[in-house]
């Protein structure tokens, strides 16, 4: 019985993971971009406000599979939405200098790609 019970938890552990099939990106706090094959469970990204009058630029795109993405600080979502084929924009954020934002990607053997970063205009 204890053998039973020991193979379905390390089993359940195994099924329930993360993973990412060739991923190909960068990360710091002003910037998070990638592009991924097979992306299963979640990934997430923080990126610091740098200053007090910029701008935060989204583009996500799926190609395969299913992908869900959303961006958040601890007050404020500013993104969240499952992806369709692809979604772009931006937001202006104001008087937030230092506050953390996270771009936070959920796929089911989802391939695709994103960028988010700050910039100074609303482009």
């Amino acid at each position: 019985m204890i053998r039973f019970v020991l193979c379905i938890a390390v089993s359940s552990f195994f099924s329930s993971c993360s993973y990412t099939n060739n991923w190909q990106g960068t990360s710091n706090s002003q910037v998070a971009q990638g592009e991924f094959k097979d992306l299963t469970g979640e990934q997430v990204f923080a990126l610091r406000v740098p200053s007090n009058d910029t701008y935060l630029s989204y583009q996500f795109k799926e190609t395969t599979g299913d992908l869900e993405a959303s961006i958040k600080s601890a007050s404020k979502r500013v993104f969240s939405k499952k992806i369709e084929s692809s979604e772009a924009s931006s937001v202006h954020l104001m008087n937030q200098k230092g506050t953390e934002y996270q771009v936070i990607l959920k796929g089911n053997h989802a391939s695709g790609s994103f960028d988010a970063r700050f910039v100074s205009s609303g482009k």
